[in-house]
């Protein structure tokens, strides 16, 4: 069964948000990445990652959470999603948890990993990423936009 292990919020500053959330409520930083400046936390259960603004250069969502689920799990999903319209997208292949990622009617983006890092000292990969067949187009940099027509830009506050 899909378990929520993972938040992922765009943010203006994420290593100032980060000391804000590590200082306000003793949420462990497990790691950043310099560039592009995300910074990953979490409670222990759920993995809590801060996105640089330029992460909407890629997604334009403001805001995602992420499912775990093992490679069977998802391959098992993955009719009816199908069945309902919706667009499977691979995740990017650097390292990241992201094995796949989709959007909701709405234009909510959902990640799907076999692992979410959650503890000091875990790796962002446990595993190989799986070579998935007949996934929807998506090129890094334009985002999704032009193949996934549930996706819909949101306006941002400046």
């Amino acid at each position: 069964m899909a378990k929520f292990r993972h938040l992922a919020f765009v943010c203006k500053d994420p290593k100032q948000i980060a000391d804000f959330l590590s200082k306000a409520f003793d949420i462990e930083v497990l790691y950043h990445t310099d560039p592009p400046g995300v910074v990953v936390l979490s409670d222990g259960d759920v993995n809590f990652t801060l996105l640089p603004e330029s992460f909407a250069q890629h997604d334009p969502v403001p805001w995602h959470f992420g499912l775990e689920m093992t490679h069977e799990e998802i391959e098992a999903r993955r009719p009816v999603l199908e069945e309902m319209g919706v667009a499977i997208h691979e995740g990017v292949r650097d390292g990241r948890p992201v094995e796949m990622f989709l959007h909701t009617p709405e234009g909510q983006r959902i990640d799907l990993a076999p692992f979410w890092p959650t503890k000091a000292g875990q790796t962002r990969r446990q595993e190989d990423y799986k070579e998935w067949e007949n996934t929807a187009e998506w090129e890094r940099g334009s985002g999704p936009l032009a193949e996934d027509s549930s996706v819909r830009q949101i306006a941002r506050q400046a």
